[in-house]
């Protein structure tokens, strides 16, 4: 902006005045000291020939005497020094210490005078201990007469001027003050305004208008000025509204949300992005291989961007554990980057693969059953049918089978049941004593058949537990027959159970093969089995266990297993105990 006449005119006298100040200053620094000391050495030479004229004739042992008269009279240092440069007289020192003062034959300034009649030198004296300007003259019989004068006199004098210019200039600069204030004060409150105005704005204070008072140019800025504050304000609180609403939605978003710059670098990451992959903030500004340690996943975002079109793949990531993720990438404007969407679709797979297993394993279950009714029933029907003991034979045996499919159907509908949360359950307070008690005397046959002792080590006075007796009995059912097809016959199973803290903790431990480590997170699943044939032999439907963890579930308790591979398995649930009963 063209500065205004008031401001070229202020500046102009200010600069003005500042360059005068400066120059007189300067002038009186560089030439008053050459000046001091050329008067000075003028006077001191004067000085020293009148010196020189008042000691002719005078008798040795006066001169020392009268250099101190002569010294006190004109303030001058006064010394006479004979032909072999010997000191006879000093005006700074008594006569008895005259031998000890150093010859002077060799001062620069003695030297000169031999030369030319007079000499001058300017230093340090080490007898007095100042810095002097010294004047010396020839005397006669090769004599010499030296007269000095303390510098510090031209620094008092140049102080003196100095102090005088100074306070001259400080003078100028009060009177004349006041009148460049006005003019500033004048001339610069509306642009001080104005500076007022831009900074709140910058910080983020829109509330400040810029004054249009002043020259024209001065009014046509200070509009300008709020216009502009009106418009910023009003889009800075469009941004701030759509930043709300996009961190918002990012933050709410199961999704995890990623965005990389051009060179796939990470820009972004919403919080479930980062609880997925369990980022920090460290990650930000790292490529995408660097934070994922995935190849595939930078090779989709680099296509992506070289493409410049939205791209999705399905990928696997293994951590803890193997995670599946429908992977979209799109790209940003202008080539500035991408956007990566994570739809976490892990759990999906694990349900598509359970219920392929689930599927296959029913199919299974059922294939091989109706196989054997079917294959019994063809014969029967023959037209040259076996005769009525084999016919019989074959009718127990399909009766067998039709029991297993019924027992399956049914263990099939008790679990789809339990899984769909449609099974209600009649809480109250059951006797966990009672309840493996009648459980025991339903399989009091096939322990009997086998041999097998079973042991019930639960106090009648032991806590009852918050049941449904039924699904309760079905437990203890499952668990007890489950242990007495695995326990060897002549062997022992043993029912315990403990209190903890609000809850009964129940176990059913057999003396069977036992079960590996590895078989043992799988144990409670669906048709899982760890020795299939085995099982299948002695009539497992393989949905026992798995019933079982689902009443448990449903009564708020826990299930689980231990083993030790050939002495025994452990299974355990727990039950809310119901306290205060007599």
């Amino acid at each position: 902006m063209k500065l205004s006449l008031p401001w070229r005119w202020f500046l102009g006298l200010a600069a003005l005045l500042g360059a005068l100040l400066v120059a007189v200053n300067v002038a009186i620094d560089w030439s008053l000291p050459p000046y001091l000391v050329n008067r000075i050495r003028a006077d001191l030479e004067r000085e020293a020939v009148l010196a020189r004229a008042a000691f002719t004739g005078v008798a040795m042992n006066d001169v020392n005497e009268l250099a101190h008269r002569l010294s006190k009279q004109t303030g001058l240092r006064i010394t006479v020094i004979v032909k072999d440069g010997t000191v006879v007289g000093e005006s700074d020192k008594p006569s008895f210490e005259l031998s000890q003062i150093e010859n002077h034959l060799y001062r620069p300034e003695v030297q000169a005078a031999l030369q030319s009649g007079i000499g001058t030198s300017t230093r340090h004296s080490d007898t007095i201990g100042v810095d002097l300007m010294y004047v010396a003259t020839t005397a006669g019989e090769g004599g010499f007469v030296r007269v000095a004068l303390p510098l510090h006199e031209i620094a008092v004098t140049k102080a003196r001027i100095q102090w005088t210019v100074a306070a001259t200039s400080a003078v100028v600069m009060l009177l004349a003050l006041p009148l460049v204030f006005w003019f500033s004060r004048r001339l610069t409150q509306p642009v001080e305004g104005m500076r007022l105005m831009a900074k709140r704005v910058a910080a983020g204070d829109f509330s400040q208008r810029a004054p249009e008072g002043g020259g024209p140019e001065l009014q046509q800025l200070g509009a300008a000025l709020n216009q502009m504050s009106g418009q910023l304000e009003a889009r800075l609180r469009e941004l701030a509204a759509e930043k709300a609403e996009l961190q918002a939605t990012l933050a709410n978003m199961v999704e995890g949300v990623l965005v990389v710059d051009a060179g796939s670098r990470m820009r972004l990451a919403n919080a479930a992005l980062r609880r997925l992959f369990r980022l920090t903030n460290e990650a930000l500004g790292k490529t995408v291989l660097e934070a994922f340690r995935s190849a595939a996943l930078q090779d989709l975002i680099t296509q992506a961007l070289a493409q410049g079109q939205a791209n999705a793949r399905e990928m696997s990531f293994f951590g803890l554990e193997e995670q599946v993720f429908d992977v979209a990438v799109g790209c940003l404007r202008e080539g500035a980057g991408a956007v990566v969407v994570f739809h976490d679709i892990t759990r999906i797979k694990q349900l598509e693969n359970v219920r392929k297993e689930f599927v296959a394993n029913v199919s299974h279950e059922l294939r091989t059953p109706l196989s054997v009714i079917k294959g019994y029933v063809e014969t029967l029907l023959d037209e040259q049918p076996p005769d009525a003991v084999t016919s019989k034979q074959f009718l127990q045996t399909v009766e067998r089978h039709s029991r297993r499919l019924e027992a399956l159907i049914a263990d099939l509908l008790s679990i789809s049941e339990l899984e769909s949360q449609q099974a209600r359950l009649s809480l109250a307070p059951v006797s966990l004593a009672e309840a493996a008690r009648a459980a025991m005397e339903d399989l009091a046959t096939r322990a009997r058949d086998k041999q097998i002792n079973v042991i019930l080590d639960i106090p009648t006075e032991t806590l009852p537990v918050r049941s449904d007796a039924q699904r309760l009995h079905q437990v203890f059912v499952n668990l007890l027959d489950n242990a007495i097809k695995y326990t060897p016959t002549g062997s022992k199973v043993l029912i315990f159970a403990t209190v903890k803290g609000g809850e009964v903790e129940v176990c059913v431990e057999d003396n069977g093969p036992g079960i590996a480590p590895e078989h043992l997170p799988r144990i409670f699943e669906r048709f899982y089995r760890v020795d299939k044939a085995r099982s299948r032999e002695l009539g497992g439907t393989g949905l026992g266990l798995a019933i079982v963890k689902h009443i448990v579930q449903a009564h708020g308790g826990r299930v689980w297993a231990e083993s030790d591979p050939g002495k025994g398995s452990r299974f355990y649930f727990t039950l809310s105990a119901v306290s205060g009963t007599g």
